[in-house]
């Protein structure tokens, strides 16, 4: 729990000193490089976490297939929504009215 207080404050801070800096027109050039190098640590971190928990790697077959049929699932409505909203619209397949 201090962990996630420690988070919240941290986000809190951010925005503080981003609002304060936007309203200075102040702009760190570096800033872009460092927030992705602190990425891939915290990329790397929470991969060296997941694959040292026995649970986790035991069950990757289960959590693949779910991960895979969700995605599939995603991808098939996704695509059902567009071909709905296009004909609502009345646009055909190349992006076009119809009645122009």
């Amino acid at each position: 729990m201090k962990l996630l207080a420690f988070y919240i404050f941290c986000c809190f801070i951010g925005g503080i000193v981003g609002t304060a800096m936007r309203k200075k027109n102040i702009e760190f050039k570096w800033s872009g490089k460092v927030q992705t190098i602190l990425l891939i640590i915290l990329l790397g971190t929470m991969g060296a976490r997941i694959g040292a928990n026995e649970q986790v790697i035991g069950s990757l077959g289960e959590i693949g297939l779910s991960a895979f049929v969700l995605a599939l699932f995603c991808m098939a409505g996704s695509v059902a929504a567009i071909f709905a909203v296009r004909k609502l619209m009345g646009f055909n397949r190349k992006g076009v009215r119809g009645d122009d």
